[in-house]
């Protein structure tokens, strides 16, 4: 195993490093640099090894895999018998046009971010929406049912939020997106699988009281990065959940929305419930969600 860093390259995993027989599990984006799931899921392996010795010395780790480069790190990684792996931007959709075996959900949603070697093949599933649905309850206890739900983008992260929160009886079901081919993609695809939706417009924006905006873009990674919409336009009743968290403080979104008077939270509730679910699609072990938001709620 090499030397513990913040993230490790595709050269890095072509290496001769990674090649013990500890239970090993990796997170693949670009950037990467920026992502805390190392941080939490490492401390769930540690806690697991307390009282299973099998995963004593286990290992998550971060690499920074290009596109082009994508579905050769993730035969590598078989090879070097990592058990799972996360995929985050921008590889969600991507393996969906090459894996065989993909979860009803993560088919349905046209994106994936959790794999399961599985008999040295990997296996699809998509975690988002749970992870959407568990933080949307913890943080605002807001439920989808019977709420008017508002989606920014239309990408891997869109779609998983999407097929999900879409099938909880929502009053409305809105999309954005400043790609219009994209937008009408995943729209016709929500409506191809039953689910009713809208389109609306950030530049006119209107939003009922008691609904849910979601920024579902990656708009919030980068310290310039300006908010997703003007809060100022929407009812104090209103929820904003914005997917992008950062390592120090928070996103100029959220900021601006609570200087709105709405209640905003980033996405660490997020990425610590459905990175809890991943780990136990890997490991049949106990749900360990609460235990790896208080992980980050530490930082």
């Amino acid at each position: 195993m090499p030397e513990k860093k913040k993230f490790f390259t595709f050269e890095d995993l072509k290496s001769g490093f990674f090649e013990d027989g500890t239970k090993k599990f990796a997170v693949l984006g670009c950037p990467i640099g920026h992502s805390l799931s190392p941080l939490m899921q490492n401390a769930a392996l540690e806690r697991i090894a307390e009282s299973d010795p099998e995963f004593e010395g286990a290992g998550y780790f971060a690499f920074e895999i290009f596109p082009e480069n994508l579905r050769e790190a993730l035969d590598i990684l078989l090879e070097k018998g990592f058990l799972g792996a996360n995929l985050t931007i921008p590889h969600k959709v991507a393996p969906l046009s090459f894996l065989e075996d993909v979860d009803l959900y993560a088919k349905s949603a046209g994106a994936c971010n959790t794999l399961l070697n599985d008999g040295g093949k990997w296996k699809a599933f998509n975690t988002d929406g749970f992870g959407l649905e568990k933080a949307l309850q913890i943080l605002f206890e807001f439920s989808a049912e019977g709420r008017d739900i508002f989606i920014l983008g239309a990408g891997g992260a869109a779609r998983g939020a999407a097929f999900w929160l879409g099938r909880k009886n929502p009053r409305s079901l809105n999309l954005s997106n400043r790609s219009k081919d994209r937008l009408q993609s995943l729209v016709s695809d929500l409506r191809s699988s039953g689910i009713d939706c809208g389109e609306f417009s950030v530049s006119g924006l209107k939003i009922p009281e008691n609904s849910a905006l979601i920024n579902a873009t990656s708009i919030g990674l980068g310290a310039s990065d300006g908010a997703v919409a003007d809060f100022g336009k929407l009812p104090k009743s209103c929820v904003f959940f914005d997917m992008p968290y950062r390592l120090v403080g928070t996103t100029k979104s959220v900021e601006e929305a609570r200087r709105a008077g709405l209640r905003a939270e980033s996405g660490l509730a997020m990425l610590a419930y459905q990175g809890a679910k991943s780990l136990e699609i890997w490991t049949s072990k106990q749900f360990m969600g609460d235990f790896m938001f208080e992980i980050l709620r530490k930082i």
